[in-house]
């Protein structure tokens, strides 16, 4: 019985720290634009982004994480890894835009999201011991 408090705890504290981004990236979202049809389309454009984003970060910071172990780039916490999740939030959000015609945001949007995402990325990467 204990282990399963223990289990259901985490899977809460999760929970909810998981509802606190998506609800702080709707937020940055709408400040920079994002426009939609209607409530579903809006939750279908969230379930695509978290499900492509979770794949897309882990490649992101596994790149500058094996050229540092190789001894091609001194820090897997340079300027290489904004690059990598700035093109990788550009990316994203902009290939889910083009093909979600019930979302809609401009590319100056796209581009400050994702300039704002590489930043909180590259600042929470440089805190990573």
């Amino acid at each position: 019985m204990k282990k399963l408090k223990k289990i259901g705890f985490f899977l809460s504290l999760i929970s909810i720290i998981f509802v606190v981004i998506v609800i702080f990236e709707f937020a940055l979202l709408r400040l920079v634009g994002l426009q939609y049809e209607s409530f579903s389309s809006l939750l279908f454009f969230f379930a695509i982004y978290i499900f492509l984003d979770i794949a897309l970060s882990l490649i992101g910071h596994a790149i500058p994480k094996r050229l540092e172990s190789a001894g091609i780039i001194q820090s897997s916490k340079g300027w290489l890894s904004f690059c990598i999740d700035f093109v990788l939030a550009f990316v994203l959000i902009g290939t889910i835009d083009l093909f979600l015609s019930t979302v809609y945001i401009s590319w100056l949007g796209i581009i400050i999201f994702a300039l704002i995402s590489g930043l909180i990325s590259w600042k929470l990467k440089e805190k990573d011991e």
